[in-house]
């Protein structure tokens, strides 16, 4: 079982990978500190099978397909690039956070503002960042990982954009003793959602932007969701035991369908090496085109509304 869950994985992992993304839902969203309330009994217990299947994917192969999922900075950075105007209209109000009663729903708002607080960030918004530091924090304390957290440090550092090398150093110790606490606990399901939260808000932000000003790189950068979708969907039906992933991945799989329909082609050119910073580095110089029409756009985008504000609420 192992072997062939590893396989199929690989055979699906054939992009470039960016920065670390668990490392970056870090910079933007463990903002915490100790201390947290019992989650509510609406949690269920992770079944054991839900446990095994994860287990049969090795630790190394599932990190490779978490990489492949490009970071809410990125998204937010492309989207700032092309003329996006800011629109913090488009972003999950913190009011919202009392909403969210069991670690499930907890976990995957994280991911959700953590996307926010990136779009926040990158727009150099600092007036809205501590309501979304706050927020994350909240949610944080509740699924009790904020004890991993330097928030007072962070908090300072999120303040300022000029600080965001020092935030990612902090904030990647920070994170990788998080879900080591969270799989020895057998919480790894947790990481996913934020995972999961934080992919979606980015596109949907994307999707908004595009409603208004549909820029060829941000046409570009959601039809290369295709591929990271299909990545994600790999992971969280690795839980599809538990009833809320279940809901998740029936949701996604909407978007799959319309994603189907849309094509990606790949050019090959050699790769070739140059000095950066005194150091030599391979350039890949292969690249890819999206093949998607209007109508799929427009359709992808009203979807991704839709499913965003379903899980969202």
């Amino acid at each position: 079982m192992k072997t062939t869950v590893n396989k199929y994985i690989n055979k699906h992992i054939s992009f470039k990978k960016s920065i670390n993304f668990l490392s970056v839902v870090a910079l933007l969203s463990m903002i915490s500190c100790g201390g947290g309330t019992e989650n509510e009994s609406l949690d269920a217990e992770l079944p054991a099978d839900s446990i095994a299947s994860a287990a049969n994917v090795s630790g190394d192969v599932l990190n490779d397909l978490i990489q492949s999922i490009p970071s809410p900075v990125e998204m937010a950075t492309v989207i700032k690039v092309s003329g996006g105007e800011y629109n913090e209209r488009i972003l999950n109000n913190t009011d919202n956070v009392d909403k969210y009663n069991n670690s499930y729903k907890q976990a995957f708002n994280i991911g959700i503002y953590s996307a926010d607080l990136g779009y926040i960030n990158i727009y150099e918004k600092t007036m809205s960042t501590m309501s979304y530091v706050s927020a994350i924090k909240t949610l944080a304390d509740q699924i009790k990982v904020g004890q991993f957290f330097d928030f007072a440090t962070l908090k300072n550092l999120a303040s300022n954009s000029k600080n965001s090398d020092s935030l990612l150093y902090i904030s990647m110790s920070s994170f990788n003793k998080m879900d080591s606490y969270l799989r020895e606990q057998k919480r790894g399901e947790l990481s996913v959602l934020i995972i999961t939260g934080a992919w979606l808000e980015g596109l949907h932000i994307a999707s908004e932007v595009a409603k208004v000003k549909a820029s060829d790189d941000i046409v570009e950068k959601i039809g290369e969701q295709k591929i990271v979708l299909n990545n994600l969907l790999l992971i969280v039906n690795l839980y599809n035991k538990i009833p809320y992933f279940a809901n998740v991945a029936a949701e996604l799989e909407k978007l799959k369908a319309l994603y189907d329909q849309v094509t990606i082609t790949y050019e090959y050119a050699e790769p070739e090496t140059k000095e950066v910073n005194g150091q030599l580095v391979i350039v890949d110089n292969s690249t890819s085109k999206i093949n998607m029409t209007e109508a799929q756009l427009k359709k992808i985008i009203e979807t991704t509304t839709a499913i965003r504000t379903q899980l969202v609420h």
